[in-house]
């Protein structure tokens, strides 16, 4: 899967999101690829942009990347932090909630 089809993925997730925050994450060629939805009312109600949530999580994982507020991606190099940084992706959530 290339990064145009991920992408992809994060846009289908986020058609799909009626009122949530989505991350799907994948290691490929020993890097991490990241994509984050937001849907629309939690941007509106919330403050929530899937930009600064993409960069939050890509800089615990020794990367980058942004976006728009409804969708964005990014890419990471340290696999060894995917699994904890994933386990406390709902808790970071909760705490940029407005």
């Amino acid at each position: 899967m290339g990064m145009d089809e991920f992408r992809e993925s994060g846009e289908e997730l986020r058609r799909k999101l009626n009122n949530g925050v989505g991350l799907i994450a994948s290691v490929m060629n020993d890097k991490i690829n990241i994509v984050c939805s937001v849907s629309d009312n939690l941007i509106k109600e919330k403050g929530l942009n899937a930009g600064k949530i993409i960069s939050a999580v890509a800089k615990e994982l020794g990367g980058g990347g942004g976006g728009k507020p409804f969708l964005a991606s990014a890419g990471a190099k340290d696999i060894s932090s995917l699994d904890r940084v994933l386990k406390e992706f709902p808790g970071m959530i909760k705490g940029l909630v407005k």
